[in-house]
């Protein structure tokens, strides 16, 4: 059997779902890749939504990233705090990979 989906899911992502001292995740395969698109798609949207308050408010990077920080807060996606950790570090690689 083939499958079809073969989403390459970060050590740092699959990390959140591994109980110390396991070597594999609780979650399945199939849960986690949702969750992880989920999370990557939101940290693209995040990455893009502080180069735009850098530009529009001429605010510094680190003065976006923390207000989009606590946006985040807010968002209704049911995020746990690991996920939204993954999701801003995510979100400052993006921005890192961006400006070079």
């Amino acid at each position: 059997m083939s499958f079809e989906r073969q989403i390459h899911i970060p050590a740092s992502f699959v990390a959140i779902y591994t109980p110390s001292g396991r070597v594999r995740p609780e979650a399945s395969r199939l849960w986690l890749e949702e969750r992880y698109e989920l999370c990557e798609d939101l940290s693209q949207l995040l990455a893009n939504q502080v180069k735009d308050k850098v530009w529009q408010m001429g605010i510094t990077e680190s003065d976006a990233l923390e207000r989009v920080e606590h946006g985040l807060e807010h968002v209704d996606l049911e995020l746990s705090d690991s996920e939204c950790q993954w999701v801003m570090t995510r979100t400052k690689e993006v921005l890192a990979l961006g400006s070079r």
